[in-house]
């Protein structure tokens, strides 16, 4: 299980010890017998872990959802996302900012609500969400809920996408690693096209030439 899952036999054994691995089949006092699901569940810590920057009680949380029964596969996979973070609080009740935020989530809440989206008023990302806002509005700059709108319709498409690919993992843990990997791995693509983007519209707006000559498609 060691060399299949890339990581080490003392990594293996402590994940046995934290509960994050379920042990395997005695054989002899000292050896015992791995099997696949063993060698899927690996694969999932390594990826809340190393790749989620999750503690080992984040996911242990995160595997105790997916083992039980009593949750359907929206929770159980979604519950990786909500640990994934950020983690934001709203302020104090006696926070002068505290106000703005009030209503800058009760905007937010209504324009999902308004375009259909299903989502928990607990969810991790509605609170980053209002706190984006919240910090443009406190300086000054754009942050209509109809320009959040437009954001909100480009994202939508591109999740639905890549549930597609998720649903292509019929097996849990599986299922739960590419939403990990799809998380953690494709918002710096998201940030990076964005700022591409820019630059390009930028160089359009302002007359920069390019800095060689486009490819050929040929």
């Amino acid at each position: 299980m060691s060399d299949r899952g890339g990581v080490s036999v003392a990594t293996v054994k402590y994940y046995l010890r934290e509960g994050l691995l379920p042990p395997g089949t005695p054989v002899t006092a000292r050896q015992s017998e791995y099997g696949e699901e063993h060698l899927r569940r690996l694969r999932l810590v390594r990826a809340l872990i190393t790749v989620g920057g999750m503690t080992i009680q984040q996911a242990r949380d995160v595997l105790a959802v997916a083992d039980d029964p009593a949750f359907g596969r929206h929770e159980r996979v979604g519950i990786a996302q909500y640990m994934l973070g950020p983690q934001i609080s709203p302020p104090d009740a006696t926070d002068p900012e505290r106000a703005l935020w009030d209503e800058v989530f009760a905007e937010m809440r209504g324009l999902l609500s308004e375009m259909g989206w299903r989502v928990n008023e607990e969810a991790p990302a509605l609170a980053a969400l209002t706190r984006a806002v919240v910090t443009l509005r406190s300086l000054g700059y754009r942050g209509s809920v109809e320009h959040i709108r437009r954001y909100a319709e480009v994202m939508h498409p591109i999740a639905a996408e890549e549930h597609t690919v998720m649903d292509e993992h019929p097996v849990l843990e599986e299922a739960i690693e590419a939403a990990v990997a799809y998380t953690m791995l494709y918002e710096p693509i998201l940030l990076a096209l964005r700022r591409l983007a820019h630059e390009d519209v930028s160089a359009h707006r302002y007359g920069i030439p390019p800095p060689h000559p486009p490819l050929s498609s040929s």
